[in-house]
This record gives structure tokens, C-alpha cells and sequence, in this order.
């Protein structure tokens, strides 16, 4: 069989027809989505054996966190009747307590274009039914297009609300940003705007490669002191799920961490020199809680109750340095999830109880 890449690209827009995308024949490969580590190559390839015989599998570890834990993997059928067969009966299927998502996967064999040269834009606020078809269909019109593409999320199979465009000539890219920004396209006003260097924007990939994988947080620099989070908000969530906000404003900074390392690299390219009460925002990277080098500054302090921490070599039966390791991921894995979300929920109640609107806990 042929080798699995790493990353086999996922469109969840494409048909069960026979040919993918680009217009190449589709393979019998499926992508299977929000598999629970428990899961192993040798338990996914006999649960999709059920459908007909499997050529191969390939399980694609989180190792970083980036999708809560949750792998996903890829299966080859023999035949294409195989493969459609799981995908209608097999998407959504429990395994572990955890629903897996299945959908084509595909391999683009068509000779890709050098872009190097080429005007790159980026088009935010995609709403989520626009693909890579959607998108080339709307900037069409500007001559040039070389390359449109919407970032997909490999886990959950959704969009990540942004793509990128190529232009061969930069003034087609300029009168696609032009005409479009701020039209509709599906259900959403969409913003256009160059990804490369241009006004002081830094270049995606440039940005994208200058911090580990595992690292979603966003320098956010030059703030006056009343600056606050509801400043800050609406900014950012344009590019993601805001996991948490660390506000140091009277030192005229803070941190924002969201939820992938891409969408925190898109936010420092596109936010870079943004004005927030009269002053040019700057934007890098930050560093996240616990990486290595410490942490960048202290954060907001929070409810005792919204962090977990685990004592260093207990001595109960059974334990292991393994055991422990694994406690501290999943302790890890449900304060990135829910440790904000909690804090605020600690806070409010808190402030309920000092204004006498509920009462406060008994103490015995």
C-alpha cells in the first residue's frame, strides 16, 4: 500500500461522487476524526474491517494538545464500495465514549503551482460553508488566481473560519481586496486582506514558523493602562476561541491564548498595528503557562478552584511515573478546556454573594 502521509489534506465538502476536489479520482481513504488515544491501528482497522476488507490504517497521535487529546487517523479500503459503506455507517460511531467523525480524505495528484512569488491575501470570517470551491468561485473574477484554499481543522473536520488566496499578479490581488473586503460571501461579511508583507503585516508563514507548534498565545503590546478585556475581545475572537486573556495593562501588555497555533499566528499578522484607544497595537508571540523558559508574565490571579495540582511522588499502591505523567496530562488537557470557563463561573458567584443576591457557602 502506499505509504499515509502525515497530514492527508480533509475536505469535509466533498462529495460521494468519483472524483475529489481538484477534479482528480477519488482514492478509498477515509479520514477518521476524535479518536480517543485508548484506540489503537489494530482496533480501528477491525472495527472498519465490518464494511469490507481494509488495505490500511494509520493513527495520527496529538501529541501537543492541539485538539484536547483526541487523534485522528486514516483508513484505505481496497474498494471504493468499502469506503463508502463506513462512511455512512460509521460516522458518529462511539468508540471509547468518544463519537468518531469519518469523511473522505484525499491526495491532490495534480502538479502543484510555485506560489512563492505570488500575492498572497487572507480572507477572515468565513462562515462555515464556504470550502475551497466556494472561495476560488468568489475571487475568481480577478484574473489571476492561482491557489484558494480554507484552512480546515484535521480533528473536527470544520473550518477554521479563514483561507488564503494567491494572485500572480499583485494587481488583481489589490483589487480583490479592494472589491471584497467587507462583502457578504455565504452568511458572513467577510475581511480581505494581504497575508504577506505589506503595511507593516508580517508574512503568515514567516509568523507561523518563528514558535513551536504547541504554542497558541499572542504578545499583545503598546496598550495604555485602562485598557481591558472587553478591548481585547473583539479583536481576537475573529480568529479563534479565546482559551484565556492575561491582562498586565498597567505594565501596557497582555497575553492572548487561543485555541490553535495557526489561528494565533494569523491573529499576530492581521492585528499587527491595529489601533486600540489611539494606539498601534504590537503583536508577537507570547509564551504559554508552563513552556519552557517560564512563563512570560504572571497571570491574572484566579479562584484557587480553577487550577489542579498534583503532589510530586505519591507513595499509594500501584502509582508509577507513568500513572503520574498521565494524571498531569489530563489535569493539563481539562484546565486548557475548562479552567477559564471555570474561574469565571467561581468569580461571578462570588460577586453574587457580596451583593447579598445569594448566599454564601455554610462553614462547619
Amino acid at each position: 500500500m502506499d505509504a499515509f502521509p502525515a497530514a492527508l489534506p480533509v475536505n469535509p465538502h466533498v462529495g460521494p461522487g468519483p472524483f475529489g476536489p481538484g477534479g482528480e479520482p477519488k482514492r478509498a481513504h477515509l479520514y477518521v476524526g476524535n479518536l480517543s488515544p485508548r484506540v489503537t491501528e489494530y482496533i480501528l482497522q477491525e472495527i472498519f474491517a465490518t464494511t469490507g476488507p481494509v488495505q490500511g490504517v494509520k493513527i495520527i497521535p496529538d501529541r501537543t494538545f492541539q485538539h484536547g487529546g483526541a487523534n485522528y487517523g486514516f483508513v484505505e479500503y481496497h474498494e471504493m464500495k468499502s469506503a463508502e459503506t463506513a462512511l455512512a455507517t460509521l460516522n458518529g460511531r462511539k468508540i471509547f465514549d468518544m463519537e468518531i467523525r469519518c469523511n473522505w480524505a484525499y491526495q491532490n495528484t495534480t502538479a502543484k503551482e510555485d506560489l512563492t512569488n505570488h500575492a498572497h491575501i487572507f480572507v477572515g470570517d468565513l462562515s462555515p460553508e464556504v470550502n475551497d470551491d466556494v472561495l476560488r468561485k468568489a475571487f475568481q473574477a480577478f484574473g489571476s488566481l492561482s491557489d484558494a484554499r480554507v484552512m480546515w481543522d484535521m480533528n473536527s473536520g470544520k473550518s477554521r473560519g479563514y483561507g488564503f488566496l494567491a494572485f500572480r499578479d499583485r494587481t488583481d490581488a489589490e483589487q480583490a481586496i479592494a472589491t471584497m473586503n467587507g462583502e457578504y460571501l455565504g452568511s458572513r461579511a467577510i475581511r480581505v486582506n494581504y497575508a504577506n508583507q505589506k503595511n507593516g503585516q508580517q508574512q503568515f508563514e514567516v509568523v507561523v514558523a518563528q514558535s513551536p507548534a504547541s504554542n497558541t498565545t499572542v504578545y499583545a503590546g503598546n496598550l495604555v493602562p485602562y485598557t481591558t478585556q472587553a478591548d481585547l475581545v473583539p479583536l481576537f475572537q475573529g480568529f479563534g476561541y479565546i482559551v484565556e486573556i492575561r491582562m498586565q495593562a498597567d505594565r501596557g501588555f497582555a497575553f492572548v491564548k487561543l485555541d490553535t497555533h495557526e489561528n494565533a499566528a494569523t491573529a499576530i499578522v492581521n492585528l499587527q498595528g491595529r489601533p486600540i484607544h489611539g494606539r498601534a497595537l504590537k503583536t508577537s508571540w507570547g509564551k504559554d503557562k508552563g513552556s519552557e523558559g517560564g512563563s512570560a508574565a504572571a497571570p491574572v490571579q484566579q479562584p484557587q478552584a480553577a487550577s489542579l495540582q498534583y503532589n510530586a511522588a505519591p507513595s499509594y499502591p500501584g502509582y508509577t511515573p507513568e500513572a503520574a505523567a498521565a494524571a498531569a496530562a489530563a489535569a493539563a488537557a481539562w484546565q486548557a478546556q475548562y479552567g477559564a470557563q471555570y474561574a469565571a463561573y467561581v468569580s461571578q458567584q462570588l460577586a453574587l454573594q457580596q451583593q447579598g443576591m445569594i448566599p454564601a457557602p455554610a462553614h462547619h
